[in-house]
């Protein structure tokens, strides 16, 4: 069973200062932690049969993220796991608050969507002759125009999101505050994943696929492969990144510099940072944008229903003077 995010930091701190402290992995699974009991034997019994830690991280149930099963299973081999578990379970932290963050901005627009759909529905029971006249298919059927498009467009939307389908992708990418913070977004997986597994002991070609892939962006995944043939003829990244425009001028020229000096990997979780922070104030922004739109949108809804019950209560006051 998948663990939250919150879930995996807990765990990665634990693990982090066990190893830390001295304790083998092999003693830190034995210590209660959200990872399931019956999992946590499981792992403990391959340790014992002799298999390596490399091994054991790689049988892992799926409460382990395959992207952190990568950087685990480098700094494994290396002897880099704790500095790996905490780097880790800071990112989970980072991404807990930040989904945290997104369900709270999703459920003003969702509201008012659904009080617009409310009169919208209850309007429609509005017979101008006889009142208000309750007709459970009516009222339902007034829903079903409103959130029926919404919720199935939506649903097709996520669903074309998590396959990565191309359109999907590039209308997103078109949508004003989200379409850059989605390209943050990528851009401080891909330095994150990059900077851990190179702190982790992976050779720089891997470390760049690997990177490439984690970060869910197309364009960063086709750069990266480029990048990679390059590294295998012995050439240097920082001296290509400027061809691939997904890149900023800012993320080329730290990249470069920390490649001069030595400390790429920590110039690289800089990085994520920075674009992990602007990430967050787009989204910020987005959060304050959509809702102001659509709470504009019902409320000229609510106001063209209301205009058009009184236009024809009106009418009708008309018809019965005129018959009069």
């Amino acid at each position: 069973m998948p663990l939250s995010h919150r879930q995996l930091a807990n765990v990665c701190q634990q693990f982090a200062q066990q190893l830390g402290a001295g304790l083998t992995f092999h003693q830190a699974l034995a210590a209660p932690s959200a990872i399931p009991r019956d999992e946590r034997r499981r792992l403990a019994a391959l340790i014992e049969q002799g298999h390596s830690l490399p091994h054991v991280l790689d049988a892992a149930g799926d409460w382990l993220p395959a992207n952190d099963r990568l950087f685990l299973i480098a700094a494994s081999q290396t002897g880099r796991l704790p500095v790996v578990l905490q780097s880790l379970s800071k990112r989970h932290e980072q991404l807990a608050k930040l989904r945290t963050r997104v369900l709270m901005a999703c459920l003003y627009p969702v509201g008012v969507l659904h009080f617009g759909a409310l009169v919208f529905a209850f309007f429609r029971l509005i017979d101008w002759e006889k009142g208000i006249v309750w007709d459970p298919l009516r009222f339902g059927l007034g829903l079903a125009m409103i959130l029926g498009p919404v919720w199935i467009g939506g649903l097709l939307l996520g669903v074309a999101i998590k396959l990565r389908f191309p359109p999907a992708l590039w209308l997103l990418g078109l949508l004003p505050a989200i379409g850059g913070y989605r390209r943050n977004q990528a851009l401080a997986d891909f330095a994150f994943a990059l900077g851990n597994l190179l702190e982790a002991g992976a050779p720089i070609g891997a470390a760049w696929e690997g990177a490439g892939h984690i970060s869910g962006s197309p364009r960063i995944s086709r750069a990266a492969a480029d990048i990679v043939q390059k590294i295998e003829a012995r050439e240097s990244p920082g001296a290509h990144l400027e061809t691939h425009r997904v890149f900023p001028h800012d993320f080329v020229a730290l990249y470069q510099t920390g490649e001069a000096t030595g400390a790429l990997d920590r110039t690289l979780l800089r990085l994520a940072e920075v674009h992990q922070e602007r990430a967050d104030n787009l989204l910020k922004v987005a959060s304050l944008l959509y809702p102001s739109l659509l709470f504009m949108a019902v409320a000229v809804m609510v106001g063209f229903i209301v205009v058009s019950f009184y236009a024809g209560y009106i009418g009708g006051m008309l018809k019965l003077i005129d018959g009069g």
